[in-house]
């Protein structure tokens, strides 16, 4: 079997999906993404930041998204994800905002704005109130369900919420979801390139990705880049559940020491004995007494 690296790695993910020579292949995922079909489907983009080799050496630890203007002007920013980092709900928010927001208004004409659109797509579960792998939001009243505006919309597609059993082979995006997922089975590969060009396009970029030695060490240094952020950051979580536990237990004992001491006061026992039987400070059982 041919040696594949794992497009759920962003940088190997740009270079299939963000390269000059694969705008086919991101065209066809755009589309299968939002939904497009017939007349309405992509057929221009603009690459808004190509890939570039020197970022992923001098960025190990940054977000690689794809931005991307559509040929209806329309701004999109593609990012893939591996690992879950926090508030990726309201980091998406600002990031699309922004994208909206940066765009230039000529005579005051807010209607000009082009729609900007988020695509998440995650190696992970972060949408938990939803069964559904592909989840879409706008600004919209919460009663009604009416759109306030369709400017700007934020797509997640969870991958580890579609399994195969589930994954029809007729729909576009199940198929890419299926290609992010399974890259390394060489059976559901076949079949997948079988039923869709485009992802034929793509696992044939993976395997010459694979078989460039430069493309390989940046993706070998960037994989080992995101497995120690999210090494670092699972063990700041440790330390962080450890230390809340140990305050607790330590917030728990001087509780139940000021109920120790107040009880004594309260048989009239005088403060520097309530001290020196709960250990507690004896300015601390003072303020005590005089709060009884």
């Amino acid at each position: 079997m041919p040696e594949r690296l794992d497009p759920k790695v962003d940088v190997v993910f740009k270079r299939v999906f963000g390269s000059e020579e694969n705008k086919d292949i991101l065209m066809n995922l755009l589309n299968a993404v939002l939904g497009l079909t017939g007349k309405q489907q992509i057929v221009a983009v603009k690459l808004l930041n190509p890939y570039l080799e020197q970022e992923y050496i001098d960025d190990s630890y940054g977000i690689l998204d794809i931005k991307v203007q559509l040929g209806s002007g329309e701004l999109v920013d593609i990012e893939m994800q591996i690992g879950d980092r926090a508030n990726m709900e309201r980091r998406s928010a600002f990031y699309i905002c922004r994208i909206f927001g940066d765009q230039i208004i000529t005579r005051g004409r807010y209607q000009d704005l082009n729609r900007a659109i988020g695509i998440n797509i995650l190696d992970f579960v972060r949408i938990k109130d939803s069964q559904r792998y592909h989840t879409s939001f706008r600004l919209r009243e919460r009663d009604e369900n009416i759109d306030l505006t369709d400017a700007i919309e934020i797509h997640f597609i969870e991958l580890p919420k579609l399994n195969e059993e589930m994954a029809s082979y007729d729909n576009p995006l199940d198929r890419w979801a299926m290609f992010l997922k399974g890259w390394d089975d060489m059976e559901l590969l076949e079949r997948l390139s079988k039923e869709d060009p485009a992802i034929a396009q793509a696992r044939i970029a993976l395997e010459k990705m694979a078989s460039d030695p430069r493309a390989k060490e940046i993706y070998e240094q960037r994989l080992k880049a995101i497995m120690d952020r999210n090494s670092d950051l699972y063990e700041a979580e440790l330390r962080g559940k450890r230390e809340g536990k140990n305050e607790g237990k330590r917030e728990g004992k001087r509780e139940g020491k000021r109920e120790t001491a107040r009880a004594a006061l309260l048989e009239g026992l005088e403060p520097p004995i309530v001290a020196k039987i709960t250990g507690l400070p004896l300015e601390t059982i003072q303020k005590l007494k005089a709060k009884l």
